[in-house]
């Protein structure tokens, strides 16, 4: 393999984390550490499908951070379980360091849905209205939320960064499949956005007649497909669905629903916002 291509492939990465999946310098480290030969590999593979090369790379090494981020959850998701079943009424931890065994462990890493399911309660009978509200909104924009407002709200809210990254990610998991669909619809609406552009630009410049009335019926046909695409996505629904929030937080769905409708209504005249401005 040209290490040249690698060398190339890591300042992409570090110049743009995100375009690659990863959401911090920390994560591309991780990566080249663990799958390195993973990683020549895929640039092997790159190589041979010259036509196709970046796509195919962004397409692989978003696999490889999401690798990561299975890996980096597996790992904290027991530590998460031990010290939010140690909680005190004040929220102290004061187990003492040898009490956590292999054998608990092996429990908290395999079953996620349980463990999450239980310690947020610990948090949410401490929350304000305010923050239960806030909470509730981070989780239904998992996709939307980056690590600066993760990192914000986690300060609001009073809960651990990463277990609130946990909530977050549990959420996107459920919903991944959702996701695909609508990063499908997106990718369809881009490409026949150019094929716009391009047919109305060969409309303007093409001096046969016969040429034109050809391209103008294409171009209709491409505008009428394309008003039908964006009608599809305007349908979509948040992919993260009240009853998900409540499964997740072991909260009644109408709590949720009124919280969430509670922000809609009073969002528009900054009633609401001026709540959440006190919490920062």
């Amino acid at each position: 393999m040209d290490s040249k291509s690698y060398l190339d492939l890591v300042r992409q990465m570090y110049a743009h984390p995100k375009r690659y999946g990863f959401f911090n310098e920390d994560e591309i480290s991780d990566a080249l550490q663990h799958f390195r030969g993973r990683i020549e590999g895929i640039l092997e593979r790159a190589d041979k499908e010259s036509r196709t090369r970046e796509a195919y790379l962004l397409s692989s090494m978003r696999f490889v951070a999401k690798s990561i981020h299975r890996q980096n959850f597996s790992a904290t998701l027991w530590e998460n379980a031990y010290l939010h079943s140690h909680f005190s009424e004040d929220l102290v931890f004061e187990a003492p360091a040898d009490a956590f065994t292999e054998e608990d462990e092996a429990e908290g890493a395999s079953d996620a849905q349980k463990v999450l399911g239980l310690a947020p309660q610990v948090f949410l009978k401490k929350l304000s209205p305010e923050r239960k509200r806030l909470l509730y909104l981070m989780i239904k924009c998992a996709w939307e939320v980056d690590e600066e407002i993760l990192k914000k709200c986690s300060s609001a809210l009073g809960m651990p960064e990463q277990y609130l990254f946990n909530l977050v990610e549990l959420a996107k998991r459920r919903t991944e499949g959702e996701q695909k669909q609508i990063d499908a619809l997106n990718a369809k609406l881009n490409t026949l956005w150019i094929r716009l552009r391009v047919l109305e630009l060969r409309l303007e410049t093409s001096l046969l007649n016969n040429e034109k009335e050809c391209i103008a019926r294409s171009l209709e046909r491409c505008r009428r497909r394309y008003v039908c695409l964006l009608e599809k996505r305007r349908r979509h629904k948040s992919l993260v669905s009240n009853e998900l929030i409540s499964e997740l937080l072991g909260v009644p769905k109408g709590s949720v629903d009124s919280g969430l409708f509670y922000l809609r209504k009073n969002v528009a005249t900054g009633g609401a916002l001026a709540d959440y401005r006190k919490l920062g």
